[in-house]
């Protein structure tokens, strides 16, 4: 089976974590959304960081802001 592609809607979340986790070590293209409001919530960028370091993308999107999504 081929590689995928994958967005990680809450990836700094419990779960999120965890997904993120599994799907870089599989491979797969994977894309993590920041969204803005996020502010200085230290511990949440530092894993951003993190995720940025193990080969993910961070996409800075809201859903407050449907023009960011697209």
């Amino acid at each position: 089976m081929g590689k995928s592609k994958v967005l990680v809607v809450g990836g700094t979340g419990y779960i999120g974590r965890r997904i993120v986790k599994a799907s870089l070590e599989q491979g797969h293209e994977t894309y993590v959304i920041q969204r803005p409001e996020l502010g200085l919530q230290i511990e949440k960028l530092q894993r951003l960081l993190s995720f940025k370091k193990q080969g993910a993308h961070i996409v800075e999107a809201s859903f407050s802001d449907h023009k960011s999504l697209v």
